[in-house]
């Protein structure tokens, strides 16, 4: 009889600790919660209750106060969340009840913008025209509304000024910096004087410029054709600065003719003679 009686004690205790838990009724229900002013209230006889704020990135936890009729769900972090879609999950033992929200920061803070450029390297042989796209972003990770209040990124067609040069399209970011290239050479400058320390005729092409007035790219190969009527030689330099130079030894060749040539484009011919 007395274990009759212990085992119907034990069921009668299972029972109660089983007891299904009701859903708490939301007396205040918004669609939109305001960060970090979170202040939720629930009707419920029930007093052990957790409360997690559930977003798209990581559960949020939330503080609890009760009162006689329920209690209210509070929020300790006032730092800004990334905005969407998200849940308040309430849990009481085994029990887990979830209430659908959107969350939306009450300010936006800091907001850095960010401008794209394609292509990043133009050159005014080709084209000097550049697609740009730009947007806004918060601290908290959130695209902001650009210029216009119904866009969050904002595109256009531009074409650039041709003038050669590293920029940047926002001022103290670097990783926004584009570049335009000097284009190919319009016209060959070229004069040569005799070098009687050397026995050479000292050539100079320069300065080289394209059609844009931009100096032509160090590094640029200038070749110097020369001929006295019986042979055509030829010699090489890379432009630095605008200018390339060459020595052409006097003896071997006491009068020739030269020219420099840089692609398709080439100089004037001129004589070199002692």
């Amino acid at each position: 009889m007395i274990k009759l009686v212990k085992y119907i004690t034990v069921l009668l205790l299972l029972s109660a600790c089983n007891k299904p838990v009701d859903k708490p009724v939301w007396l205040n229900p918004q669609p939109i919660i305001s960060y970090p002013d979170v202040q939720v209230q629930f009707k419920s006889k029930t007093t052990n209750w957790s409360a997690t704020l559930i977003s798209f990135i990581q559960p949020i936890p939330l503080s609890i106060k009760y009162n006689s009729n329920g209690f209210t769900v509070l929020n300790e972090n006032k730092n800004g969340v990334i905005e969407g879609p998200a849940q308040i999950c309430l849990s009481s033992g085994s029990e887990y009840f979830y209430y659908p929200v959107n969350l939306q920061n009450k300010e936006w803070g800091a907001v850095t913008h960010k401008d794209y450029r394609s292509p990043k390297t133009v050159n005014p042989d080709s084209s000097l025209h550049q697609q740009r796209m730009v947007h806004g972003i918060n601290q908290y990770r959130n695209l902001v509304y650009t210029e216009k209040k119904t866009q969050y990124f904002f595109e256009e067609d531009i074409i650039l000024a041709p003038k050669a040069g590293n920029y940047r399209a926002i001022s103290n970011e670097p990783l926004s910096a584009y570049y335009i290239q000097p284009g190919s050479c319009a016209n060959i400058p070229i004069k040569a004087i005799y070098n009687k320390q050397k026995d050479s005729y000292e050539v100079t092409a320069g300065p080289l410029k394209d059609k844009y007035d931009n100096q032509v790219e160090d590094g640029t190969l200038v070749a110097f054709i020369y001929t006295d009527n019986k042979t055509t030689n030829r010699m090489e330099a890379a432009l630095l600065h605008g200018y390339a130079t060459v020595f052409i030894p006097a003896k071997e060749q006491p009068t020739v003719s030269l020219k420099a040539k840089v692609n398709e484009t080439t100089s004037a011919t001129i004589q070199l003679t002692l």
